[in-house]
């Protein structure tokens, strides 16, 4: 069995990627769709979408359908865990 399931929901694994803390910072701006995010970040709406989970799993974004696209928006309270980690520091 492998680990990776477990350190994915970790939230300081998923703020530890450079193009999953730019999803934070375009999605801090307001609701997009995963393809203006794709175009944003200039990588595909595949990976795109792969970071997505990985911020999806930790709560930190959510996902709404409207018709055919989904929409994430930024939930700012689980990021709360690494503002009180640095605080301490």
């Amino acid at each position: 069995m492998s680990a990776r399931p477990a350190v994915q929901k970790d939230i300081f694994f998923a703020v530890g990627d450079s193009n999953r803390r730019r999803i934070l910072e375009l999605l801090s701006a307001g609701e997009r769709s995963v393809g203006e995010l794709a175009e944003a970040l200039q990588i595909t709406q595949a990976s795109t979408s792969q970071h997505l989970t990985v911020l999806r799993d930790v709560g930190v974004v959510d996902v709404t359908k409207r018709g055919t696209s989904s929409i994430y928006r930024l939930q700012r309270d689980p990021l709360a865990a690494v503002i009180g980690w640095i605080a301490g520091l």
